[in-house]
């Protein structure tokens, strides 16, 4: 049992690892980035703190937002919320993904880091600790909204964001385009290039992880066969 969850642990930090490789390579492409990221670097500007703790910062604020609205919070949730925006400075402090020289070369690590994100997402999805804390808010709005489609409670989402995060001062450009229409086509090429299917995965939420943990439950899989 403890072997089980150190490798589902394993995989929910290599997926937020590569969710933070994603947010730079964007960051270094230099033509904007996506609207959650014009926000965080927006308010970063303002603050003249770093993105990493914005990041977080905005990360529990949503996270609050979502237990109010009463979403089930996972391991995931919260390793996503503490973990991306701090990965995501450790790498600007090792500076290993150069700027961009120019626009296309630019455009093209905005292109990289759509796949690299999800990559990031089926890894740290399929972990099956809970999804991260801006789709736990999609996702209680949308339980609450049910004649809207979720796409458009998502775009919605993230057009009050972008236009934030613009009057903030963040960075927005042809990166921002590519990443708004680009993201849905990449996760579906990774997706199902691996034959993953999310609507198959079951979440848990930290009392359940918990519970299984302390033998009080046995794992969904092992119920199901009971």
């Amino acid at each position: 049992m403890a072997l089980s969850y150190l490798k589902r642990f394993l995989r929910l930090y290599a997926g937020l690892f590569l969710c933070a490789v994603s947010i730079r390579l964007a960051i270094q492409g230099g033509v904007g980035v996506t609207p959650w990221d014009v926000l965080h670097m927006g308010l970063a500007d303002v603050t003249d703190i770093s993105y990493g703790t914005v990041n977080i910062l905005v990360g529990l604020l949503i996270l609050t937002t979502s237990i109010v609205l009463g979403e089930k919070i996972g391991f995931g949730t919260l390793c996503n919320t503490l973990s991306v925006g701090y990965l995501v400075d450790f790498l600007a402090w090792l500076d290993v993904i150069p700027a961009a020289p120019d626009l296309l070369t630019g455009c093209l690590m905005m292109v990289a880091s759509l796949f690299v994100l999800a990559m990031g997402s089926f890894l740290y999805i399929g972990a099956g600790m809970g999804c991260g804390p801006r789709d736990s808010m999609m996702t209680a709005f949308s339980k609450r909204l049910t004649r809207v489609p979720v796409g458009l409670i998502r775009g919605a989402i993230e057009t009050v964001v972008l236009v934030v995060g613009f009057f903030l001062g963040g960075p927005v450009g042809a990166g921002t385009v590519i990443g708004m229409f680009g993201i849905g086509p990449a996760i579906q090429v990774v997706f199902g290039l691996f034959g993953f299917d999310v609507r198959t995965v079951r979440h848990e939420s930290v009392a359940d992880t918990l519970r299984i943990l302390s033998g009080k439950t046995a794992p969904a899989g092992e119920r199901a066969e009971g």
